[in-house]
Parts: C-alpha cells; structure tokens; sequence
C-alpha cells in the first residue's frame, strides 16, 4: 500500500528519497490482518489510523538456495486423519503451508522444518472453574497442565505421521522461544492463532486470545509441521463472538483491551507477565544501577518472593481476566437469557474484576500521566503501602525503557507498541526520521487520534525532521544517552515543529528524573491542575 493511501493525502512518499539508506527489512504493516478484524467493525474516516490489530515482521529470511521439498501425499483422506487424531486431541484442524493467513510466515516455517506442506493445530481444553478462580495458582496450575497434554498430543500426532509414512515435528506452545537470539523482537516462529483461526477452529477475539467454536477462551494451542500434503484443507468459519459484550474490557484491570479494537502490549505485558522477563530484568538492573534506598523503595518482600517461585518452579501470570470472563462458550445463551446473563456477571465478573484490579497490586508504566493519576512524584515508584491490611493492593510503577530492543530496525518497529496514547490527547502530527549510519534509514511516524504508526519511507511535508545517527536514536531509546547532549551538541538535527521533539520522553516514556528540581515540577503541575478545575 504506497505511503500516499496510508496518510492523509497531502503527502506523499518518495521511497528514494533522504540518506541513500539500505533497504528495510518488511514492515509489521506489509501484511494486512487476514482475517476481519475482532469485535464490532466501527467506521472510521479514510485517513484515520487504523486499530493495531496485529503486528508481524519477519522472524529468519531464507538464505541460499530452497532445500528440495519432500512432500509426501497422504495416504488417508483428510477426514480420516483428523479422525484419528480425535482419540488424544480435543480438537483438531489442517491447513496448507500455501495458505494466505501464513503469508507473512511462510520463510520462518520454512526455515524451522525446510519440507513443511500442511500444519496441523491441535487444540487442548482447560477446565474452565480453575480458569475462573480467583486464586491465581490454580488458574496457572491448569495452564500448564494443559501445556503438558498439549505436548503428549503432539508426540502422538507425530508417531501417527511417521507411520502415514511422513515426517513431522512440533514447534512450541510458548516457552522456550528464541530469547537468547533475538531478545527484543518476534522470538517466536509460528503464531498458532492465525494458524488456529485458517483452520476453522475459531477465531481471534477483542482480547486477542484464540476463541474456540465449543470452549470458548478455554483452550491453548500448538501446532505440528508435517511434510503430509492433502489435495484440500480446513477453511476459516464465519463467527464472531466478540460483538456487544465486552466483558473482557471492562474486567481488564491495565486497560490494555480497547473497544475499538486497539490493544495496549505493554500495559497488559509489564502487569500480567510481571514474574517473567520484565519483573527479572529490573531486578537485575535495579541491583546493578540503584542505591540500597532506592532499591528497598522499588522492591517489597512480596515481589521478590513472587520473583524466587517464579523462578524456581513456573512463571506466575498475575491475571487471566480476559480468559476468565469471556462468555464465547456460552454466547448464544448468554445474549438469549437474562438470568445466564446476570448470573455471569455476578458469580464471574464482579469477583474477578474487584479481585484484579482492586485487591492486587498493579504494575503500571511510568509515564508523567501516571504519575500525576497515581499522585508518585519524581524520586518514588509506588504508592503507599498499607502495612494494616493483608492485600498487596497500591500501584507499582515500572520503567519501559527495561523492554529495550537490540538493534534500530526493531525498535522503530516496536515504537507503536512504546507508544502512551493518553499522552497524546489533542495531538496530530507526522515526523521524519533521518537516521544515517550503520541501521540507518528514513521512516516516516504519524501520530493522530492517539494513535502511532511507523513505516519506513519518507515524507513530502512532515511536521518535524529528526535528523542524527541511528545508533544515537537506539541509545536515546536504551536510556544510554542524553537528548539534550544530543542537541547541544549537533548530533540531533531538527527541523520543522521543534517543541514536538521535546514531547517524545512523554510519548515513548523513559525512566522519570529524581532530582530536586524534577520532585518541585511535579508539585507545580499538580498545583497548576487544581486551580485550572
């Protein structure tokens, strides 16, 4: 889709125009969602932001010549396999590595097993009770329960491939992932989901978790690459349950599920998967660059102690809300009745999201926003916490500049995931990034609506130019380098709406200062909010 579609139509792109840069890697916006979008489709202006319903980007390009491919027909029909395969199974579907939904992926499922003709996606049912409970380890206990049988129904599948005369092999479930290579970026090869929903077995919903035809959010996925080859595959159903309930927005305890179809990454991730990457990574680094005050103001007991069980058994996830409270199951009764309704939002709903939001401690992004909701000035990182009760309830503020990416090609892809739209009320403006040297390149960022969209390219008229090395702008996004040294200096070049770049800490926030001074300005803004109500 050239440049010129995606804005508003007074710009337009000139792909070789700027610093004569290599080319880019495909962007996460390449590929369009192939599938309608989850939830009920609102109209929009054409020269809206789209929602980010998903984001993909190349995970391994091939290189060299293509192995020769050892596809083997299947002996048996299409039906009779799957039937086999519902004696380990709950459910199961095939889907051809030719597939439209896998366009994006085809090299890196290619590159994992290089014969790779059909894929099969297995699914596993979870109990839904321990799904709904409020205590948190029997929600987890089952999740990994079912990553067990998950496994064993991939071995078996395999074994029956093997003696249809092919070959095949599983990817995984979720971890372990590619982390060591490819830390922070897709460490994953196959996304199970756009697999799963090819397939017919369901769809994708508002939550973005995989909603099954008969268990609903219920279920977990895996799939198996099979070089077994059928002359016809499953197809995708048309269903969509995700149309007037919303209940998985309204117990979401980040707001990181929007209405409109937009979901917030990073507030579901630095919260939900607090006791897993990013929960270690800034103990590590508050260890290595905190003082022992400022560390115990970070830390309580509680968080280090959920930190150790993480480690020394499984990852706790901190909330299964969008799962727990979602009726897809059940949607025809649940929109048909009036008791089945109010009996979920009593007995399901209401406990969950008092439980999640009210009674637990939450992890939020540091922003200025935040900071001023929460009233945690400069210096400090959580609420008061209340030694006189037994929950962890308070707030928690955690630094996203601890999720920072390796290189500047998957930074600016990350950038509309960094981004804090409620920073940016009111705003709409289009930059340029000129970024020279090694990982250089032009990309084009437009803010509106608050939203962010990234593409490389460039821009006819943009509203402000940045101009300066690529490996700057990655150290900026690190936190291992100055702006303001930056601009002294003349290494940052700007041009066009200067004050828009001195927004950017707001937008794409990084750690808040701790100074006296940065302590007094939080005080004058608060001072300055209260006269203006």
């Amino acid at each position: 889709m050239p440049l010129l579609d995606w804005l508003t139509g007074a710009h337009r792109s000139r792909p070789g125009e700027g610093q004569g840069a290599a080319p880019h890697p495909a962007s996460a916006t390449d590929w369009p969602f192939p599938f309608p979008p989850p939830g009920r489709a609102k109209p929009s202006p054409p020269d809206a932001i789209p929602p980010g319903i998903a984001y993909r980007w190349p995970f391994h390009p091939l290189e060299g010549p293509p192995l020769p491919s050892r596809g083997v027909p299947a002996p048996v029909s299409l039906a009779d396999f799957k039937r086999e395969l519902s004696g380990w199974c709950d459910d199961a579907g095939v889907i051809s590595i030719d597939d439209p939904a896998l366009a994006h992926e085809r090299a890196e499922i290619l590159w994992v097993y290089p014969h790779t003709r059909s894929l099969v996606c297995m699914i596993g049912e979870e109990n839904k009770a321990a799904m709904q409970s409020r205590y948190l380890p029997s929600a987890n206990n089952e999740l990994y329960r079912c990553e067990e049988r998950l496994w064993e129904m991939g071995r078996r599948t395999v074994k029956y491939i093997n003696a249809l005369g092919g070959e095949g092999l599983t990817t995984t479930i979720g971890w372990p992932q590619e982390v060591g290579q490819r830390w922070a970026d897709k460490i994953w090869p196959l996304s199970h989901k756009l697999v799963a929903q090819a397939a017919g077995l369901g769809v994708i919903g508002l939550s973005r978790n995989f909603l099954h035809r008969k268990f609903g959010a219920y279920c977990l996925i895996d799939t198996v690459l099979t070089n077994l080859e059928w002359p016809a595959c499953d197809a995708p159903v048309a269903w969509n349950p995700c149309l007037q309930c919303n209940l998985c927005v309204a117990s979401c305890p980040t707001e990181a599920i929007k209405p409109d179809g937009d979901f917030d990454f990073f507030a579901c991730y630095n919260h939900t998967y607090r006791d897993s990457i990013p929960g270690f990574l800034d103990l590590v680094r508050d260890l290595s660059e905190r003082s022992r005050r400022a560390f115990k103001q970070r830390w309580t007991d509680n968080e280090i102690a959920a930190l150790w069980q993480a480690m020394a058994f499984k990852v706790e996830y901190r909330c299964f809300n969008c799962v727990a409270t979602c009726p897809a199951e059940i949607e025809e009764a649940f929109h048909a009745e009036r008791d089945t309704r109010r009996r979920y939002l009593d007995e399901t709903l209401k406990p969950l999201t008092h439980t999640r939001a009210v009674e637990d401690e939450q992890f939020v992004i540091d922003s200025p926003s935040m900071r001023e909701k929460h009233r945690i000035p400069p210096g400090e990182w959580r609420t008061p916490i209340d030694r006189r009760s037994r929950s962890a309830a308070g707030v928690r503020l955690v630094s996203l500049r601890r999720i920072r990416t390796q290189s500047v090609d998957a930074m600016m892809r990350w950038m509309p995931q960094y981004f804090r739209p409620y920073e940016a009320r009111g705003l709409a403006f289009t930059t340029q990034f000129l970024l020279t040297g090694e990982g250089g390149g032009a990309w084009a960022m437009r803010i509106a609506d608050e939203r962010c969209e990234v593409r490389p390219g460039t821009l006819e008229r943009p509203d402000l130019t940045v101009r300066m090395p690529a490996l700057l702008f990655l150290a900026l996004h690190r936190g291992e380098a100055s702006a303001a040294w930056g601009l002294v200096s003349g290494r940052i070049r700007l041009r066009g709406r200067r004050r828009l770049f001195f927004l950017f800490p707001r937008f794409f926030p990084t750690e808040a200062g701790s100074t006296w001074l940065h302590r007094w300005a939080f005080r004058l803004r608060r001072l300055r909010r209260k006269r203006e109500r």
